[in-house]
Order: C-alpha cells, then sequence, then structure tokens
C-alpha cells in the first residue's frame, strides 16, 4: 500500500511538473493594442473556479477537490465580486491558502472586454508581496514557451464566429500605472464574447484589481489535478520522446 501511494505520489509530481511547464508562455511585458491568439489554443476551461460568497463588504472564495493541493483552500476579498453586473475596487487576501499565497500557475480570466457598450471597459491590477509591497517585475505570462496568452474562448467576429487579433483586448505593463497592469478593450469596438486566459508566474500575496464599469468580469481558477489515467499517458508519451530522441542520436 506504501509502496503503491509513493509510486502514485511520484507519477503526479512529475505529471504537475511537466503540466506546469506547458501552462502558458513568454512574459507580459511592454504595452500592445491587442493580446496574441494563442497557437495551439488550449482546451477550456483552463483549471477550476472558486465558489464565491458575498458576505456585505466583501466576499470569499474557495477552491475545492480537484485542484492542485496548492489552490486547495480558500480566500477573501474585500469589495464586490467583479462580474459582468457590478463596478469597484476588489482588494483580495491569499494568505490564507495552503502555501500563504496565490501560487504561480494561476489563471486569472478576463471576460468580454472590449468596446462594444461605448464604455472604457478596462483592468486595472496590481500584486503585491509577502511585505504588502507591490511586485515591480510582471508576473503575468509564465517564462518559457512560445504563448503569452494560455487560451481563449468565445465567438469573434470572423467567419463563422472565430476570434480574430481584433476581437483581443489591449494591455499595458507599467506604462499607465507604476507596477499595474492593464487590460483594455478601448483599442476596438465589440465582440460577441471572448473569454481571455492568462497566468501568472510569481507567487501573489494579495492583489488589487480595479473595475471601473459594467458588462465585463473577472475571476481567477486553479490547475486541476491530472486523473492518474492521464498522469500514465503523459509519462508515457514523454519517456517515448526521450526514447525515440535517445536512439536518432546514437
Amino acid at each position: 500500500m506504501k509502496l503503491h501511494t509513493l509510486a502514485l505520489s511520484t507519477l503526479l509530481t512529475l505529471a504537475l511538473t511537466s503540466f506546469g511547464s506547458t501552462l502558458s508562455a513568454a512574459i507580459l511585458t511592454g504595452s500592445g493594442g491587442n493580446l496574441p491568439i494563442p497557437v495551439p489554443n488550449p482546451a477550456w476551461p483552463p483549471g477550476q473556479a472558486p465558489l464565491q460568497v458575498s458576505f456585505g463588504p466583501g466576499f470569499t472564495g474557495a477552491w475545492g477537490a480537484g485542484v492542485h493541493p496548492n489552490w486547495l483552500g480558500g480566500f477573501v476579498a474585500n469589495g464586490p465580486i467583479p462580474s459582468a453586473f457590478n463596478t469597484g475596487t476588489i482588494r483580495y487576501d491569499f494568505t490564507t491558502l495552503p502555501l500563504g499565497y496565490l501560487p504561480s500557475g494561476t489563471f486569472m480570466i478576463f471576460g468580454d472586454v472590449d468596446g462594444g457598450s461605448t464604455l472604457a471597459e478596462r483592468f486595472d491590477l496590481r500584486a503585491f508581496d509577502s511585505a504588502n509591497a507591490p511586485i515591480t517585475t510582471e508576473w503575468l505570462g509564465a517564462t518559457t514557451g512560445p504563448n503569452t496568452v494560455h487560451a481563449i474562448t468565445g465567438t469573434g467576429t470572423g467567419t463563422a464566429g472565430a476570434i480574430v487579433p481584433g476581437n483581443m483586448p489591449g494591455w499595458d505593463w507599467n506604462g499607465i500605472n507604476p507596477n499595474t497592469y492593464r487590460v483594455a478593450g478601448s483599442t476596438f469596438g465589440g465582440n460577441p464574447s471572448v473569454a481571455v486566459a492568462l497566468v501568472t508566474n510569481q507567487p501573489i500575496y494579495r492583489l488589487q484589481l480595479n473595475k471601473p464599469f459594467t458588462h465585463y468580469g473577472f475571476g481567477l481558477q486553479a490547475p486541476l489535478v491530472p486523473e492518474p489515467s492521464s498522469i500514465l499517458l503523459t509519462l508515457t508519451t514523454g519517456i517515448g520522446g526521450v526514447a525515440t530522441r535517445r536512439r536518432r542520436s546514437l
């Protein structure tokens, strides 16, 4: 029993390491009118959203079974749930999560940020470290890989509802406000409905999110733990690839 548990734990660790290395890609820096469309575009949703419950001046969020253990727990936020119907400033506190912070590899979901409702739809996000100081280096987008955006979904203005580059929101890091990301839809008109998933690359202890208008939303998602069969398939594929490369090099 102990050997079986140890073996499964080892497989899970290896699979999650492999999974984590492909969560997203190049660091999101500078600014631009449209975020790039990821190629390939992974399946949606990228992870599991927390259960959020309002309690007056704020809300709680909790991840349950199925997510990686580092996310298995809850957080608290001061301000409204950032749904399409709410506006305001939200201050998240992640220090009650298992590691004491929001781990890297968390998906941040930006929904329907565009100019279609004649509003300057935008999010401003500032992250904070363990000393409650603003994080001064880019914390969205992973450090390796070809894609800055992890995944997208929805309906765009292309043929048969395809999402085209002009349907993607713009971004800015550190140019409009210090140590702050802005994701905005001011660079283009409306689109039916497009959601964008970006991924964090640093521990975040607290997060401040400003959402001045309605008609668009924001959410967090945690990576899922692969099923044991998926773990074995991932490892088998990886080992097979290594063996093939080794034979070719001989």
